[in-house]
């Protein structure tokens, strides 16, 4: 007579892998989304450019390069010379600039569905602050390599920002930063205010902030006006009022409710 074991097989009890980290976690997600879209718009503004130069080339078009760094776009201008193209490479940071503040806007309006899923405030905040970090370092990324392109070398670029060394490179870096990060985090700070207060809240500031105290501290308050107006000049200006608007995005983000 024989018997069948049934013994259960032997398992291992070694220990699990940590899992990461919810904010690591979102901010990949949050940061993959956000390059993706960046990524697409600097390859069809690439895309436009070059289509705009083979039909200038094909139909014997006049080509002018725009080297100007306020000089952004693709114009065309008839008149009884012919015809002339005008192109300018400085588009492709503005327009990867402007999809930077696009994607703030459309991450930070997920945060309710983040949150319904079982991730923290915390995390999400946390996660939106780093992805606009990323995205503001490609802008900059993307700038400084146009500027490379258009003045040919390092030496044409300085020319380009009319600095004279060193010190006016990193002043001017920073002046770009603090703009850039001021777009995306005042995008995701007026999302969140939407998402946390009903819309006539938001509307209201921002009413307040953009078409009333502009006359009152003009008219009614010169001194004010004039000081904001020096302040404003400062090259670190703009980031200081970036980690301003970020501090306010964590602190309204932290009590958007999920209804």
């Amino acid at each position: 007579m024989t018997t069948t074991s049934t013994a259960a097989p032997a398992t291992s009890t070694g220990p699990r892998a940590p899992r990461p980290a919810q904010w690591a976690v979102l901010t990949r997600m949050l940061l993959g989304a956000a390059m993706n879209s960046l990524l697409i718009t600097t390859g069809v503004v690439l895309a436009c450019l070059a289509v705009g130069v083979l039909v200038a080339r094909w139909r014997g078009w006049q080509l002018v390069g725009m080297t100007e760094t306020d000089m952004v776009g693709l114009e065309v201008i008839a008149d009884g010379d012919g015809v002339t193209l005008i192109a300018s490479l400085f588009i492709l940071p503005v327009a990867v600039g402007i999809a930077s503040v696009v994607m703030a806007v459309v991450l930070a309006a997920r945060t309710r569905v983040y949150v319904a899923t079982g991730a923290t405030r915390r995390a999400v905040a946390t996660a939106q602050l780093l992805t606009v970090l990323g995205s503001a370092a490609y802008v900059l990324l993307v700038t400084a390599v146009v500027l490379l392109v258009v003045g040919r070398g390092p030496d044409g670029a300085l020319a380009l920002l009319q600095a004279d060394g060193a010190g006016d490179v990193a002043t001017l870096s920073v002046s770009a930063l603090g703009a850039v990060l001021l777009g995306m985090a005042g995008a995701t700070m007026i999302t969140a205010l939407f998402l946390r207060w009903p819309w006539w809240v938001g509307v209201g500031l921002l009413l307040l902030l953009f078409v009333v105290l502009p006359p009152v501290t003009t008219f009614l308050l010169p001194a004010v006006g004039a000081a904001v107006d020096r302040a404003s000049g400062w090259w670190g200006w703009d980031l200081s009022v970036a980690v301003v608007v970020a501090a306010l995005f964590w602190w309204i983000l932290r009590r958007v409710p999920v209804r």
